[in-house]
């Protein structure tokens, strides 16, 4: 019968890669270049191998990993090239330390929330607490030591230094947000459990009990993933050249979906889409806030929610690295070639005519939304 039961969970697995391809074999009213049909297929590889090692490889609570989650080659549900992104599993009865460095990063944002893909903890889903690293008391050399714990099992007086694990939270993901993201800035986090009084805790030991339900929701996750990137890519049409979205804060009030209530709430998002012809151009036009900000940076991503390559190509800028406008804000030119001499902040789409584009801000109170109008490329010169 164990047989029977992992069989099963495996074949749930292989159906569910195969009807995440479905998803990109039938999908209507998406760009049908060679490009983003390879691309397609190469997402249902990249979504298959994140799944297993989050899932399966990394989700056990009790000798908790935090581990990169997306990088240049696995990318889930648009990606910002400019962060890092951590992910921890927790069961919020236990008791953990966040220890290590923080790094250069502009930003590290430490969003706790219910497990992802699995449905209303108690009547909700999302985003439970958010905060980030700056708010707590750190070394003289960016050292690290926060304690996270539930409510009954935290020390009284409350350290300073402390989360308290809200029930139904199930996982931490960590986004260290640069302007110049490079290896040698990066955090270096690790999350060890707390055991309790006395406990020792055993090293893992896989059984059926425990690899067949993480197959089967490995399985869910994928078939979940491929549709929602789906559905935002088509709901993003109504925001064709233009930009829609609200801060995370109100995603995560509004409930809306699973998706967006596991939004960073210290984050403001602003999306659509992009199309123009071979001979235009998509000038972007992020403005200045009237209040205090940190960051904004513009992502290009696939049909499938992945960002364009960055590694040997623009397809990315920032407040930083993006070049200001005399008037203070910044002009950016989505082009499918080298727009020519003059033309600056030119983001590359490698030929493609379509994408998704998002704008991030990061503890910006109600930053305007970006501006975008569609030009002749022949045009851009000129100015």
């Amino acid at each position: 019968m164990e047989d029977e039961r992992l069989d099963k969970a495996f074949e749930a697995w292989v159906a569910a890669q195969t009807a995440a391809l479905g998803v990109v074999r039938q999908a209507t009213g998406v760009p049908d270049s060679e490009v983003d049909l390879a691309e397609g297929y190469r997402w249902v590889t990249r979504l298959s191998r994140l799944a297993l090692d989050w899932i399966v490889e990394r989700s056990d609570p009790l000798h908790p990993q935090l581990f990169t989650l997306q990088d240049e080659y696995r990318k889930l549900l648009v990606d910002n090239p400019d962060v890092h992104y951590l992910f921890c599993v927790l069961d919020d009865s236990r008791s953990y330390r966040l220890v290590g460095y923080r790094g250069e990063c502009a930003y590290l944002g430490m969003t706790f929330g219910t497990p992802f893909g699995q449905g209303q903890v108690g009547g909700r889903t999302g985003t439970q607490t958010q905060t980030h690293i700056d708010e707590f008391e750190l070394g003289p050399n960016g050292e690290v030591d926060v304690l996270i714990a539930p409510a009954d099992k935290m020390p009284s007086p409350r350290p300073r230094n402390a989360v308290v694990l809200e029930p139904g939270t199930a996982q931490l993901a960590i986004r260290e947000t640069y302007w110049d993201k490079r290896p040698e800035n990066l955090a270096r986090l690790r999350m060890e459990l707390v055991p309790e009084p006395g406990e020792v805790v055993p090293p893992p030991s896989l059984t059926v009990d425990e690899l067949a339900p993480k197959l089967e929701f490995a399985a869910m996750f994928l078939t979940f993933v491929g549709g929602t990137a789906l559905q935002m890519w088509h709901d993003a049409e109504s925001n064709m050249n233009s930009f829609g979205g609200q801060a995370g804060s109100a995603h995560v009030a509004a409930q809306e979906d699973e998706v967006r209530s596991h939004s960073n709430a210290e984050m403001t998002y602003h999306g659509g889409r992009f199309r123009i012809a071979p001979d235009e151009a998509l000038v972007i036009t992020v403005h200045e806030p009237d209040k205090p900000f940190l960051y904004w940076g513009l992502t290009l991503s696939s049909p499938w929610m992945e960002s364009f390559d960055y590694r040997y190509t623009t397809t990315h800028l920032n407040n930083k690295n993006a070049k200001r406008s005399d008037d203070g804000s910044w002009r950016l030119v989505v082009a499918p070639s080298d727009p020519g001499p003059g033309v600056e902040n030119w983001l590359d789409t490698g030929g493609r005519l379509e994408g998704y584009m998002i704008v991030r801000w990061v503890l910006a109170d109600g930053p305007p939304h970006p501006t975008a109008e569609v030009v002749k490329v022949a045009e851009l010169a000129i100015h």
